[in-house]
């Protein structure tokens, strides 16, 4: 009881004396667990937080001072620069441009930068597996900080050079902060799922492989399963925006069958790719009216479907359109979904081989 204590001593055990006097209402010598919760909680939380970064910053100050780190961060930006580079030389040399696009080295060196963000993301992953998964992501994070500081500044000398949208930048630095940062999981989960490095590092390649190349292959694969007719009615008081691109229409007259093809069923496969998920998020930012402005806008028109290329589906006017979803959120979470189920994959592993190795009793 709050304020009195037991009587040791005497023949009633159950008697009890104030300990001291109260005056003006009752004290709490033992604060109820509400209160010492609704006290404690933000400390603790904050302290949970501390500690969490405190954590990841020890694992990834051991990557900082690491030269194996900052060399590889160098190859990675030569590589996304030589690959521009090299696949620019290439179409121009095959007529893939009637006239030379400003900025094109600039464009796709950001979008292999995303690439090479998650490749070193997945083996920075697989090195450092220590730690919860917060502190992992984090620990990530801050990796990914460091190579967009360096990348992006890379980025920033290419388009001052050649030209290009300044504003590509600020998107490349946001998207290779959570390509490192996811793929970082990936690498980690691979890593744990089996006791020798080998099968892990194989299973990490064909993952990073998959997202990186094999979406968009299967992707492409299945476009011709896609076709199919709609009806469609004439679209009049058609408005444009400053790139050409139909923002709003009225339909008219009767409908007739056409053929298009419904890439809205399986974009979603595609999202998950680094350099479209950058061409999600900075492709308004690139003019349209070129292959290299169209291929980082491409996966958002093919999320939309048919209503992109052709209007009046269904005799339906633009203001019955549902909006457009950004394909970076559906890319985002797939690449957050095979990373948890792999990082669970991994735990499960790791606790069935600690179990094997500790043995009976």
């Amino acid at each position: 009881m709050s304020g009195v204590r037991d009587q040791e001593g005497g023949s009633d055990p159950g008697r009890v004396e104030p300990e001291y006097e109260v005056i003006g209402g009752v004290i709490d010598d033992h604060p109820s667990s509400t209160a010492r919760k609704a006290d404690s909680g933000r400390p603790r939380a904050a302290g949970t937080i501390k500690m969490t970064a405190g954590e990841a910053w020890r694992y990834t100050r051991k990557s900082f001072t690491s030269w194996w780190f900052w060399l590889a961060c160098a190859l990675g930006i030569a590589l996304a620069w030589g690959m521009a580079a090299a696949l620019i030389v290439w179409g121009e040399a095959n007529g893939w441009f009637e006239t030379e696009v400003a900025g094109a080295v600039y464009l796709l060196m950001a979008a292999f930068l995303a690439l090479a963000a998650a490749m070193l993301g997945a083996a920075w992953g697989f090195r450092h597996t220590k730690g919860s998964i917060p502190v992992l992501l984090l620990s990530g994070a801050m990796r990914g900080v460091a190579l967009a500081a360096t990348g992006c500044g890379a980025l920033l000398l290419v388009g001052l050079s050649f030209g290009g949208p300044m504003a590509l930048a600020g998107a490349a630095v946001v998207v290779i902060v959570l390509e490192v940062a996811l793929f970082g999981l990936i690498g980690a989960g691979s890593r744990r799922c089996f006791a020798k490095a080998a099968p892990g590092a194989a299973l990490a390649a064909v993952l990073v492989a998959f997202l990186c190349i094999g979406n968009v292959v299967v992707t492409l694969l299945l476009i011709p399963a896609t076709a199919g007719t709609v009806q469609v009615s004439v679209p009049v008081n058609v408005e444009r925006d400053d790139s050409g691109r139909v923002i709003a229409y009225e339909c008219v007259g009767s409908l007739r069958p056409v053929e298009v093809a419904h890439t809205d069923r399986i974009a979603w496969l595609a999202t998950s790719n680094p350099v479209l998920l950058l061409g999600s998020v900075g492709g308004e930012l690139a003019a349209t009216d070129n292959p290299v402005g169209w291929m980082l806008s491409g996966l958002q028109w093919a999320a939309d479907g048919p209503a992109r290329e052709v209007q009046c589906l269904g005799g339906e006017s633009s203001a019955g359109l549902a909006p457009s979803i950004p394909v970076a959120l559906t890319g985002l979470a797939l690449q957050g979904l095979l990373a948890a189920l792999v990082l669970v994959a991994g735990r499960w592993q790791a606790a069935r081989r600690a179990e094997a190795s500790s043995g009976p009793g």
